[in-house]
């Protein structure tokens, strides 16, 4: 991959990521008092975050096509100002990373299938009621894309794909820690779907003349 010590960063990805964290100053503001909107994150929450019960319960919808907009909808809103910290800079060192090989349009496309099939996964596996918020699936996806790139370079090369195999078991090692320290809320399901969209992405990614290969 080329190298992007001073590529700027691509203006899709840091609009992306300015929505996220405009989202989260609106809800912190909401937690501190700042704005006069009682329970104002959990409002976000209802209005944006994931409910596997509109489509397995069959919920009303408060707005036309929330069932379907809360796919993509819930990356932009997180359960604290950490957890939007902790994805928004995995996301833009590894967007910018990752748009210097393959381009900005492909980054801003993975975002939103990353998430997409992370939601769906969730809606299919898990059972526990909570929603899920927060744009770790679209980060499992960069995960998952930047990968498969690697995997890709290391069989062309006949090298040992050892790297890619560890960089899985950690990740894998990561979401069981996790769940048990945050006591089972962790969309895991959330987190493979957004890995397996991206690596199929990347499987699917043909580079033209000066891209990775």
């Amino acid at each position: 991959m080329q190298q992007d010590n001073f590529q700027p960063m691509p203006k899709s990805l840091k609009y992306l990521v300015a929505l996220i964290v405009l989202v989260e100053l609106v809800a912190s503001a909401g937690d501190y008092g700042i704005f006069p909107v009682e329970d104002l994150r959990w409002q976000i929450i209802i209005y944006a975050g994931l409910w596997p019960q509109y489509i397995t319960q069959g919920w009303q919808e408060f707005y036309s096509g929330q069932k379907f907009a809360m796919f993509f909808s819930h990356a932009f809103v997180h359960g604290s100002l950490f957890h939007m910290a902790m994805n928004t800079v995995i996301l833009l060192a590894l967007g910018k990373r990752l748009s210097v090989g393959v381009g900005s349009k492909w980054v801003l496309t993975l975002f939103f299938v990353s998430a997409g099939v992370g939601g769906v996964l969730f809606v299919l596996l898990n059972g526990s009621g909570a929603p899920a918020v927060g744009a770790s699936g679209a980060v499992f996806g960069f995960f998952g894309f930047w990968k498969v790139l690697e995997y890709r370079m290391l069989r062309r090369t006949g090298a040992a794909l050892t790297p890619v195999y560890q960089f899985v078991a950690v990740l894998v090692g990561m979401n069981v820690a996790f769940w048990f320290v945050f006591d089972g809320m962790l969309a895991w399901e959330a987190h493979l779907g957004g890995f397996i969209a991206g690596w199929l992405l990347g499987l699917l990614f043909r580079p033209n003349a000066g891209q990775v290969r």
